[in-house]
Parts: C-alpha cells; structure tokens; sequence
C-alpha cells in the first residue's frame, strides 16, 4: 500500500482468510416485472391489458403449486373460464376503464417476475375496500423462499368506517359491526 492510499478504506477489510470466504458476494440475478393491468400506476384498458397478458405468455411458465402441480397459461387466461386470473382482470378493465363504469371493489392486477426467460413468480391482487395479494404463484425453487410482495399495503385503501364518521357523524360503534357483517365472505 502507498503511502497515499487511505486506509479507513481497508479497515473493514477481513483479517483472514475464513473470513475472506465468509463475506463472498453471491451471484445477483436481476429479475425483470411484468404488471397486468397497470400502467404507470393507473388502471389501462383492456386492449393494453391483453397486449400485456400476451408479452407474459412469451415466457416458460414455470409456476407450480405446493403440491408440484405444474401450471400453464391456460390455467391464468382461460377464455372459457371468465374467473381465471387473466380474464378476471380483462373483464374488469372493460367494465371499469373502456366502459367507464363504476365498480365497488379496487382495480385487481397482476405481477408477474420472470428471470431470463423464464416466469418464475406470479402475484395477484384484489379487493373491496383495499388491495391485498390474494394469489402468490411461484417456480418451486422458490416455494420457501422468503420474499416480499409486490405491494404490501395499498396506498389508496378506503376505510368505509372512517369514512361514514368523517362524511356523515356515523359513529363507529353502529357502522363496524354492519360493516364487518356486509363484507364477510360467504
């Protein structure tokens, strides 16, 4: 080392070997996203949906369920089957976006990470009142990986609750319970 070099640049440096082997950076594959149903932030409409849906196909799908049943994309956008994942966003951006219809429940999307070629992740959302990940599709090296969601709060939630007190003086004690009852699943 020069006597010009700094060496606060080498204090974190290890001292030995073992130590040296320890800090090795692993390989950092770069993964690309693919959103369905968005653009910038904002619902697109069904015609920009189904091109995105389309450049997805493009790569190997290789999702798998915990049980190693393997899935294809006819599983996601079956025409035939307007509830399959693709369609459902389909359907709601001709309704919501080219018909300009008012919906109740939040625009649902997709995301899906691929790494090469390969589509190695799939993310769904959907919801009344806020977005949440209600599908979490992955490769099966990735099915215990500990990874985070796309989106893991939506930023433009509603509460219904605070709403009717903010709008309307409707105390929370009476609007949460039939709230609560109004969006129970059946």
């Amino acid at each position: 080392m020069s006597k010009k070099q700094d060496k606060s640049k080498l204090e974190n440096f290890p001292d030995s070997e073992d130590e040296f082997e320890s800090m090795k950076i692993k390989k950092i594959v770069k993964a690309k996203i693919f959103e369905i149903g968005f653009v910038d932030n904002t619902a697109c409409n069904s015609e920009t949906t189904r091109k995105q849906i389309d450049q997805v196909k493009q790569l190997e799908c290789d999702l798998e369920l915990w049980d190693s049943t393997k899935l294809t994309w006819d599983t996601f956008n079956d025409p035939k089957e307007p509830r399959s994942l693709f369609q459902s966003i389909i359907r709601d951006r001709e309704l919501r976006v080219d018909k300009k219809t008012l919906m109740a429940d939040r625009p649902k999307f997709a995301v899906v990470t691929a790494f090469g070629k390969r589509a190695v992740r799939l993310e769904y959302y959907e919801g009344h009142d806020s977005l949440t990940c209600t599908h979490d599709l992955r490769a099966k090296e990735l099915h215990k990986a500990c990874m985070p969601v796309y989106m893991d709060s939506d930023p433009y939630a509603y509460d219904p609750v605070k709403f009717l007190q903010d709008e309307f003086g409707i105390p929370a004690e009476f609007s949460k319970p039939v709230i609560d009852d109004l969006h129970k699943k059946p």
